[in-house]
């Protein structure tokens, strides 16, 4: 039997290393593409699915995994390119912001955090990320300062331009996708990770199909923090159905 291939997509500041925990947890026979935010280019989520719909046309998968920037960007594609994602995790993604005047503030806001990149660098930069409520649970776990470091290393351009062209205020919302990608997508959040909870119940009200999974005493970095979690997720997002006739995505 072949083996199940898993395409993954780390978020904002990270790297494919992200995933590293979390496949060491994956029971074997599953071969794994981490896949890095950098050789899709981000200067908008577009691009990013359409480089992300190259790859996958190139090597498929039978699961599509994205946390938080990648969970966007996979579930941009598996909008807009349903046929090249037979089954999807989301982990800490949000589906966008509706409202214009709210689209505005944050696209505002995400151009301000790339000048600050820019003028100021990474370690400040990093530092004010994950100062954040957001991360509040992350900044105690044991793999906060490896990840850090890692973050510490990374190219800063890069991460202006991506914080700006694939702010969600530049994204379009993907709620109406829900309906017909719900019986082959797990929505993951985290207990604490008040938000995205939040988001996870309208999720679930606008798609009664969809799967959503709470991992709790886990904040938003939920491969970091949670990986045998996730690992396990994973591997149960393997066995959702796979759902692809025209009808699904009218």
């Amino acid at each position: 039997m072949a083996a199940a291939r898993v395409t993954l997509v780390h978020g904002f500041l990270g790297s494919p290393a992200d995933w590293a925990d979390v496949l060491a947890n994956l029971a074997a026979g599953i071969a794994c593409d981490c896949v890095a935010l950098a050789d899709l280019g981000c200067a908008s989520v577009d691009e990013a699915s359409a480089q992300l719909a190259a790859r996958l046309e190139r090597s498929p998968c039978d699961l599509l995994v994205g946390y938080s920037l990648g969970g966007r960007i996979a579930l941009e594609l598996a909008a807009s390119r349903p046929e090249l994602v037979p089954r999807l995790a989301l982990f800490a993604a949000g589906m966008g912001i509706e409202d214009a005047n709210e689209r505005a503030v944050r696209a505002s806001e995400d151009d301000r955090r790339a000048e600050d990149l820019r003028v100021h660098g990474l370690e400040r930069f990093i530092d004010a990320w994950y100062a954040m409520p957001l991360f509040a649970d992350f900044r105690g776990c044991p793999a906060f300062a490896a990840t850090r470091a890692r973050r510490l290393a990374g190219n800063a351009e890069f991460w202006a331009r991506c914080v700006s062209g694939c702010s969600a205020g530049r994204t379009r919302p993907r709620w109406d996708a829900l309906p017909a990608l719900a019986s082959r997508t797990v929505l993951v959040v985290g207990e604490r990770d008040e938000r995205y909870a939040a988001a996870s119940e309208r999720a679930r009200r606008i798609a009664p199909e969809l799967r959503v999974e709470t991992v709790f005493a886990s904040g938003h970095a939920l491969p970091l923090e949670s990986p045998a979690r996730c690992a396990r997720i994973i591997e149960e997002a393997l066995c959702l159905p796979i759902r692809t006739t025209s009808r699904d995505f009218a």
